[in-house]
């Protein structure tokens, strides 16, 4: 598994937990955040997981991706909302910072995320358009967090004896 791929995986984890974790609560997180710190915070989980060098990148333990989520949902609290984002994205907010902070190795195996899926489509209504809102919010104010991540470029094959390109 690449790094795109285990950071697409992680954020995977986390949208399709808050869905299935609706378990209210929360709501502690700040209202008031600038779209700035908002957005930054929200990216920071990506740029903290990426490796020091791109060339030879090291995949970080499901441990280490684990600790970083709970350390990234404590900021998120910390941090918290813009005032402009509606009451149902607010609720996908506090339900991406529950599960950021229950999250442990387990949640990144391939059979957790599996199970996760199956829960998401079975999550109550309301929680999986909590969910959405959220995301939906998150793409609109703050963009893709992936967008901006450099990945190596690939080195370039060797022709092969007897290629004709």
């Amino acid at each position: 598994m690449n790094v795109r791929a285990r950071l697409a995986l992680t954020s995977t984890v986390l949208l399709v937990g808050a869905a299935t974790s609706a378990c209210g609560g929360g709501g502690g997180a700040p209202a008031d955040a600038s779209e700035k710190d908002f957005c930054d915070t929200q990216s920071s989980l990506f740029a903290d997981l990426l490796p020091e060098d791109m060339s030879a990148p090291e995949l970080p333990s499901n441990e280490e991706m684990a600790q970083a989520v709970k350390d990234w949902g404590r900021e998120l609290e910390e941090v918290g909302t813009p005032d402009d984002i509606s009451d149902e994205a607010r609720a996908g907010f506090e339900q991406l910072v529950e599960q950021a902070g229950e999250i442990d190795a387990a949640d990144f195996s391939i059979d957790k995320l599996e199970e996760l899926e199956q829960g998401g489509a079975d999550a109550s209504e309301a929680a999986q358009k909590e969910a959405e809102a959220f995301a939906d919010y998150l793409t609109t104010t703050c963009g893709d967090p992936l967008r901006d991540i450099e990945m190596p470029e690939l080195p370039e094959m060797p022709e092969m004896p007897g290629s004709t390109e």
